[in-house]
């Protein structure tokens, strides 16, 4: 279990800097489906097969191909190469130094607890994932869920009438 852990957190530390590095932004979309498939990986690890396959399917499915489709309506790659600032690249590593300082202080100083909550594991692997989750949507989280649907609505209101436009 340990090693899969290992395995999935080098492949998605892995992926996500190969997002950021590449210069093609086709290469970047591939690579972030490769990092979607470590995060299910993680969530597999953490018995919660319902929230891996809907990793897969929602992001690495319809998000990316609508990544995709963007880069393709917009001919990214016969854009100029935007020139970068040197007062840019200070504020990414005075960013990057912070988040980092971050991990290690939690890595070393952080107290690992139990978690807590009206849910044990041994009621959650009676009643399901799946359920438990749905109860939490559709009660306590009903706004945010609805708020996220309807944004989904826009993007993908947007992105037709982008697309008509450009056809």
């Amino acid at each position: 279990m340990e090693a899969l852990f290992y395995i999935f957190a080098f492949i998605a530390i892995f992926s996500a800097l190969m997002v950021i590095s590449m210069k093609n932004p086709l290469t970047s979309a591939l690579y972030l489906v490769l990092c979607f498939f470590a995060l299910a990986g993680f969530y597999v690890l953490l018995d919660m097969q319902f929230l891996a396959v809907m990793q897969i399917l929602v992001y690495a499915g319809a998000i990316m191909v609508l990544v995709v489709l963007v880069i393709m309506l917009l001919n990214i790659s016969k854009l100029n190469a935007v020139k970068t600032d040197f007062h840019q690249k200070i504020i990414g590593i005075v960013i990057a130094a912070v988040l980092f300082a971050e991990i290690v202080v939690y890595t070393i100083g952080g107290k690992t607890k139990k978690p807590t909550g009206i849910f044990t594991h041994e009621v959650i692997n009676k009643i399901g994932n799946t359920q438990v989750i749905g109860k939490f949507l559709f009660t306590k989280y009903t706004l945010s869920f609805e708020i996220a649907s309807i944004l989904l609505f826009v993007a993908i209101i947007g992105a037709y009438l982008f697309a008509k436009k450009k056809l």
